[in-house]
């Protein structure tokens, strides 16, 4: 099912490619990059707000239940300060907790840096809630933000193409590269739509998350997606 929602949103984004021209189908691009890194940097905008809320961010500090990846290992090592774990034994307990991708290495950047030594939490089960807490709430202001800005962008750009008839057309080769930009920009569209996969993988059961991630068009935009690494830890 996924695999063919994949191929349906390139199939589109190709499709509308062909029938805009190179130059809208450029400029779009263009404003869907744009609207992603505007969206990474207001990012505490809205997070800022949910993790001020304390019904809001305690409810999802409590319902995040971190601690249960590291009884994977050992329920011993819950309570255990962040400092005195080890690399060695740190990398063990992320590794046999087979966490979500961006969600491992970022557990372990914040251990090793200490990130929330200034608000009190020590305890290795504490870093796991707290970062992964963090993360889903920086992947779901970042959505929201691409969301209203590329809605916005995109509305202007129509406007400015209507008010235009038209912008210009590359007579020659304009089908071809337009649809070669058009599978690009669905490319972009799909790297930016599986960033949701650590979030629904940390509140399924297993078994439905597989299905998300598995398929192999799917694994390689979740696995291989660039975006997934600049999302912050904190």
């Amino acid at each position: 099912m996924i695999t063919i929602l994949i191929l349906v949103i390139l199939g589109l984004c190709i499709l509308a490619g062909y029938y805009r021209g190179v130059i809208y189908s450029a400029v779009s691009t263009g404003l869907t990059l744009f609207s992603f890194f505007l969206a990474l940097l207001l990012i505490p905008v809205v997070a800022g707000p949910v993790r001020e809320s304390k019904t809001l961010y305690g409810g999802l500090l409590n319902n995040f239940e971190g601690y249960e990846y590291i009884s994977k290992t050992s329920v011993e090592l819950i309570h255990e300060p962040a400092a005195s774990i080890d690399s060695e034994t740190l990398s063990e307990i992320v590794e046999n907790a087979d966490l979500p991708l961006p969600l491992g290495s970022a557990i372990e950047r914040n251990v090793r840096r200490e990130a929330y030594q200034s608000s009190g939490i020590i305890t290795i089960g504490d870093y796991f809630n707290q970062t992964i807490v963090d993360v889903v709430v920086n992947i779901l202001s970042l959505l929201l933000l691409f969301v209203c800005f590329r809605i916005t962008l995109g509305f202007i750009l129509r406007v400015i193409d209507y008010g235009r008839r038209g912008l210009p057309a590359l007579k020659r080769f304009d089908p071809l590269f337009s649809c070669g930009i058009g599978f690009l920009h669905g490319v972009l569209l799909l790297y930016i739509f599986f960033l949701i996969a650590p979030v629904i993988l940390t509140i399924v059961p297993a078994r439905f998350g597989s299905l998300l991630v598995d398929p192999p068009l799917a694994g390689f935009f979740y696995r291989m997606n660039p975006f997934m690494w600049l999302i912050p830890t904190t």
